[in-house]
């Protein structure tokens, strides 16, 4: 029970603060080593801005910030409602090393086609 109003508040507490607060103007977050040190845009960078501009309807803007942002909201709203539906998760594919493999191939392919 305790576990669950944790996730519970933790995830509204950060929704909230994300749509309340455009990262492109209130930027709390450390600056991506990556694109310091080489000018690149990592897979992540602009994860934060295109959850805002997701979080207000404005889904094309979100789209061209990262389009990484639709996957990984997914899984994690799928792994927020596992955890607080499920005494024990069934999200235990993310585990699986292909997966893993996939995953990581699929960050660096992002990562390289988006500053060609």
């Amino acid at each position: 029970m305790i576990r669950r109003l944790i996730i519970s508040v933790t995830v509204l507490a950060t929704v909230t603060w994300y749509y309340m607060f455009d990262p492109a103007e209130h930027s709390s977050a450390p600056p991506c080593l990556l694109h310091k040190a080489t000018g690149w845009l990592c897979w992540g960078c602009g994860g934060q801005r295109a959850f805002h501009q997701l979080l207000h309807g404005h889904f094309h803007s979100a789209f061209q910030l990262n389009a990484l942002v639709y996957p990984v909201t997914c899984i994690l709203i799928y792994i927020t409602v596992s955890e607080l539906i499920k005494n024990t998760p069934t999200y235990s594919f993310f585990r699986n090393k292909m997966v893993a493999v996939s995953a990581l191939l699929i960050l660096i392919g992002f990562t390289l086609l988006r500053n060609i």
